[in-house]
């Protein structure tokens, strides 16, 4: 309660969930307040106090954001809401927020019950790569020999025309390394989204929304991938995480 006369904290959102929700025992919140369920009928939105709204901007905010939805996500469904997500103090959040789409919000939470979301990212090595692509291709070699033991500036043009080879190449390499894998993935998984890649050493990266009672096959294909291309290919899986990709259209 805040004192007579004193306006209200603005409260600081992190997802929805079941009214009967549990909550985590880990870090309380962007600024280290307890956490607070708001209920509307079967749904209750996650919520912090907010005294000091600039603490958003702080890198340590946004990772006891994730930490938060992660747990959260690790117990039972939840809906993340996007970091930054404010309503000043005096909002109704159960009358104005959750109230209007309750039912929505509910279906959407029983579609992601029982699965957690995984984010795959796929690499080439790029020295693996490199000494392919020198065994493969004759200029390639070429190159190589003419810029070994000379200075950037010595061999500029060398250097540029042969990372062209490389970036190419490796981009050549994804267009088919790269769905035969993620096709294998797709049959473990309730549901994917693929992501655009931003390196030319990136093969893939996908969210993989996955039920929990086929994780252990889902982590047998990841590794036997990674096993498999261990000479050439660095295979990352972060998670469990809340399935920040998978929120339903509300």
């Amino acid at each position: 309660m805040s004192e007579e006369g004193a306006p209200s904290a603005d409260r600081y959102l992190y997802g929805i969930v079941l009214a009967d929700a549990e909550l985590p025992t880990g870090p309380d919140g962007v600024q280290g307040n307890a956490l607070t369920l708001v209920e509307s009928g079967a749904v209750a939105a996650v919520v912090t106090d907010l005294v000091d709204p600039e603490i958003l901007g702080t890198p340590e905010a946004l990772q006891n954001h994730s930490v938060v939805l992660d747990e959260l996500a690790d117990k039972q469904p939840v809906l993340p809401l996007a970091f930054g997500t404010v309503v000043p103090g005096d909002t109704d959040i159960a009358g104005d927020v959750l109230a209007p789409q309750a039912d929505v919000f509910a279906e959407a939470l029983d579609q992601l019950a029982g699965c957690t979301q995984f984010t795959l990212r796929i690499s080439f090595d790029r020295d693996a790569i490199l000494r392919e692509v020198v065994r493969s291709n004759p200029e390639v070699a070429e190159l190589r020999e003419r810029i070994s033991g000379t200075s950037e500036d010595e061999t500029r043009n060398e250097r540029i025309r042969l990372g062209e080879i490389v970036v190419k190449t490796m981009e050549s390499w994804r267009a088919t390394e790269a769905p035969p894998i993620l096709e294998r993935i797709r049959t473990v998984a309730a549901e994917t989204a693929i992501r655009e890649v931003g390196q030319a050493e990136d093969v893939a990266e996908m969210a993989v929304l996955v039920r929990k009672d086929a994780l252990e096959e889902f982590d047998s294909v990841i590794e036997g991938f990674a096993e498999a291309n261990q000479e050439r290919m660095r295979f990352r899986l972060v998670g469990p995480q809340a399935p920040y990709d998978f929120v339903p259209e509300m």
